[in-house]
């Protein structure tokens, strides 16, 4: 699942917009536009998907340290 503040997808589509729009009217290369729209995307991406995998290992110690006292609690 993506971020839960949708207000930064809202705002990398807005500069995508804009960055696309200025490749098309001033600079007049769509493919410059197109590529660092997706290497803004995939940075984005990658970040969500670091937040992720960090949420997994805190919620898998978590799990662990809980397995962990209730196997002291029952060998006790």
């Amino acid at each position: 699942m993506l971020s839960t503040r949708p207000a930064r997808r809202i705002a990398l589509g807005a500069v995508s917009l804009l960055i696309v729009a200025y490749s098309l009217v001033i600079a007049q290369q769509i493919l410059l536009g197109v590529v660092a729209v997706a290497a803004i995307w995939f940075t984005y991406l990658l970040f969500e998907l670091i937040v992720t995998l960090g949420r997994i290992a805190r919620a898998l110690e978590r799990l662990i340290e809980q397995r962990a006292d209730t196997d002291t609690r029952h060998d006790g």
